[in-house]
């Protein structure tokens, strides 16, 4: 589930980790990393347009928006999360008219058997 509220999520095909993009915006990588970098970011439009305004920050800012858009994701994550699962356990009115609906079909169900026999 970590995965999920990353920004630039570790490992799997066709995704670039943070670490490595990080050390891209750095200017820390070898030659040969720093071309699949830029290959990938090349195949992918979205992306290579989010890099190019981390490139507008300097590193340790980048660094800093990349936690602050992460801390947001995961707290309109579990927010959401929070408001699906309390929607009906707290509420009296749709057990209710479950058990209604449920009750009336047993009782149409027993009556149709009865008037068929």
């Amino acid at each position: 589930m970590n995965e999920l509220n990353d920004i630039l999520s570790t490992g799997g095909k066709g995704k670039l980790p943070e670490d490595k993009l990080l050390a891209y915006l750095e200017g820390k990588l070898g030659p040969e990393e720093q071309r699949q970098v830029e290959e990938w970011l090349s195949a992918e439009g979205l992306e290579s347009d989010a890099l190019e305004g981390l490139q507008e920050l300097e590193v340790t800012e980048t660094k800093r928006a990349v936690g602050k858009i992460n801390y947001e994701l995961r707290k309109e994550l579990g927010a959401r999360n929070k408001r699906r699962s309390k929607h009906l356990k707290d509420n009296k009115w749709s057990w209710l008219a479950i058990a209604v609906v449920l009750l009336l079909a047993i009782v149409c169900y027993i009556a149709i058997r009865i008037a068929v026999h």
